[in-house]
């Protein structure tokens, strides 16, 4: 077996294997323990897949010696409350643990401890077995801590931690930072990711930091009190840069010719806007998310300019009640909006893009987004609340006004009873369906079949489309009026004398997947078909 490329599935074989062993030790056949015989660190590796519990690692310590030592000199030492009935238990086993794996002096390759301070003697449990375990060094070092009331006194990491030269990732949650800091020569030549949550800092500190750490790509920022600027100069490795607040944060200025994503978070209650922020010089920084407020003395057009060479954009704005959002940039591709403004007050500068949209959906939907690659230039809505007709006429103005996009996609999840009761008034504007080649709508599972018709009606005014996908949670067997509608209502925008419309239903059997009319879709339809297409193409219809 390569150990290379061992496959994390097997975790239930090595299990089983286990099992199988706990049997041989308890009848006295040791010969078949071919496990043990493999070289320790195959067998470390083999066990790095598996969850390795307190109780797990207990188990398998007892199989026999080799497996006793085995377990002993395991280099990842995960420590969680959570898996212990008790707090005394917990804070034992992690000082036996941890001091029958130094005893071997070896370099850990993990050391987690994640718990909830009571008492000023588990501070001194956990300060003993960290000196332990630094002394021989360790490549990732997780330390989260929460306290038992607001009075009791973080703890403070040992300065010994400066000198962990093999340290590759560091993370904290509610601790201080070692005393020395700022007087001692820090040794984080290997350090490749740092966060830092809910830790005490000031501007000169995140600074000093993060020039220590040569080959530092990752930076994480998340709560921390103190500091009113992130500042980093001249620094070759660093990639991504997260930064999540709840005080005023007055300014960012990065010198890094190879960040290429930038996170804000704002969560200052007092919505005192976006920090100033000189980025010019970050190049290669082309994904960029912001979720806050605006500064009442920067203007949106301001605001993006800080983000000269950006191709993803995600934005969620919750204090722009705007009268026109401009946004002029040649490298934007992937552009997401989540703010107060309408679809009039949008006006787009941007040849290049390819994925708008606005409202946005959640996040993973922009992550979707933009590692996907966009054939043709596309816009998704995700409205939010009562959505009106007037929306749709707005949609319309917008599409003509950018006449770029060839893709759109819906989702309307509003309560429509009274939504699309305006049809006649968006005819009045007198504008000819906007032509598209694909229109994809997903339709609400709550709401009526009548009120999916007349949202069909309506995208169908404001768009003519050369195919049409239908999303919904339930089947398309009980939603046969919107299947009907849709597909006459796709052939009253063409010349029917010469147009025909394929209905395609990719639930169905190979044999049934390309349908040509109503009829043959009723007989061959699945029960559980949720997405239906309809493709109009050139000929004679049925």
């Amino acid at each position: 077996m390569n150990i290379n490329y061992f496959n994390p599935f097997h975790v239930d074989i090595v299990y089983s294997m286990v099992i199988l062993l706990e049997t041989l030790a308890a009848t006295g056949i040791r010969e078949m323990d071919r496990i043990s015989q493999l070289p320790e660190s195959t067998v470390h590796h083999i066990l790095s897949f598996c969850n390795n519990t307190p109780a797990d690692l207990v188990r398998m310590s007892v199989l026999s010696k080799s497996w006793f030592n085995l377990t002993a000199s395991f280099p990842s030492l995960d420590f969680n409350i959570r898996y212990f009935r008790t707090r005394e238990s917990f804070f034992k086993y992690v000082e036996y643990a941890t001091s029958r794996f130094c005893h071997h002096n070896l370099t850990a390759h993990k050391f987690l401890l994640c718990t909830r301070i009571q008492e000023s003697a588990e501070l001194d449990v956990v300060n003993r077995c960290l000196e332990l375990v630094l002394k021989n060094g360790v490549r990732e070092l997780m330390i989260s801590f929460t306290y038992s009331s607001l009075d009791f006194p973080k703890y403070r990491l040992p300065n010994m931690l400066l000198s962990v030269s093999v340290l590759e990732s560091l993370t904290m949650r509610g601790c201080d930072l070692p005393s020395s800091l700022m007087l001692d020569a820090i040794n984080f030549t290997s350090l490749i990711q740092l966060k830092l949550f809910m830790v005490p800092l000031n501007d000169e500190v995140i600074t000093y930091l993060v020039a220590s750490c040569p080959l530092l790509q990752v930076l994480d920022i998340g709560i921390c009190s103190g500091f009113k600027k992130v500042c980093v100069f001249g620094h070759q490795n660093l990639q991504e840069l997260r930064i999540t607040y709840d005080t005023p944060l007055e300014r960012i200025y990065i010198e890094a010719p190879n960040l290429s994503s930038l996170r804000i978070e704002d969560e200052d209650e007092y919505y005192t806007g976006a920090p100033r922020m000189n980025l010019a010089s970050c190049k290669n920084l082309t994904t960029v998310s912001y979720f806050g407020c605006l500064s009442p003395y920067l203007s949106f057009t301001d605001f993006v300019s800080s983000f000269p060479f950006v191709e993803n954009l995600y934005l969620v704005i919750n204090n722009y009640n705007c009268n026109t959002l401009k946004l002029s940039s040649p490298s934007l591709r992937t552009f997401m909006l989540h703010s107060m403004c309408g679809f009039e007050d949008i006006e787009l500068s941007t040849p290049n893009l390819v994925f708008f949209s606005y409202p946005c959906g959640s996040y993973s939907t922009w992550r979707m987004a933009m590692h996907s690659t966009h054939l043709k230039a596309s816009m998704q809505s995700y409205p939010n609340g009562y959505t009106s007709g007037l929306c749709f006429q707005k949609l319309r103005r917008l599409l003509d006004k950018q006449n770029g996009f060839k893709v759109l996609n819906l989702y309307i999840n509003a309560f429509h009873s009274q939504t699309f009761t305006e049809l006649e008034k968006l005819k009045a504007i007198e504008l000819p369906p906007y032509e598209l080649e694909h229109v994809e709508l997903k339709l609400d599972a709550g709401e009526e079949s009548s009120a999916h018709v007349a949202f069909v009606n309506t995208v169908l005014w404001c768009c003519r489309p050369r195919s049409l996908t239908l999303r919904s949670s339930v089947p398309f067997e009980e939603q046969s009026d919107v299947v009907e509608f849709t597909y006459k209502k796709l052939l009253e925008q063409e010349d029917q004398g010469h147009t025909k419309i394929q209905i395609v239903s990719p639930s169905s059997s190979e044999a049934q997947k390309h349908l040509m009319d109503l009829k043959s879709l009723s007989m061959a339809s699945p029960r559980e078909g949720k997405t239906i297409s309809f493709i109009k193409e050139e000929g004679t219809p049925f």
